[in-house]
């Protein structure tokens, strides 16, 4: 007879500490809230994220980490920023850390990029400052987790 295997057989569970805390109510009352505007039905899930995402913002801040994984998300004119030739520029000088990217075109000569990246947190930072200098690029935003 074949055994059924379920997700958490293969994957060990990490071992939790249970912790106390004390909060403003309004600030929780406003927690729950978004918690469950976005999906999510445990209040310790939606702490966890939280803290992860706190975690990434100080490594990323502070140079705590020398790895880490995002995405490069970029909003442009297309007839200003002159995509083609300076994004394939970009791209082979920063192949080390780009994983692979995505073109939408929006309305109009509005363009959407997105660049995976993973690897050296001090590269990814020059790649996106080096990226935030073009002229045409309506938006940029990293979102950057590290890799723990």
């Amino acid at each position: 007879m074949k055994k059924k295997y379920l997700l958490s057989d293969h994957k060990k569970r990490e071992p939790v500490t249970r912790i106390s805390m004390s909060l403003p109510t309004r600030l929780l009352v406003e927690f729950d809230k978004s918690m469950l505007k976005s999906g999510y039905t445990d209040r310790s899930k939606a702490l966890q994220t939280a803290i992860h995402s706190f975690v990434n913002d100080y490594d990323w801040n502070t140079g705590e980490k020398e790895f880490g994984a995002g995405a490069i998300i970029i909003v442009y004119d297309n007839h200003v920023y002159n995509q083609d030739e300076k994004s394939i520029q970009v791209q082979h000088e920063y192949q080390d850390v780009i994983g692979a990217t995505t073109h939408l075109h929006l309305q109009g000569d509005n363009c959407l990029e997105t660049i995976m990246v993973r690897g050296e947190i001090r590269k990814i930072k020059e790649l996106t400052k080096y990226l935030s200098e073009n002229r045409g690029i309506k938006s940029l935003k990293l979102h950057f987790v590290t890799t723990f």
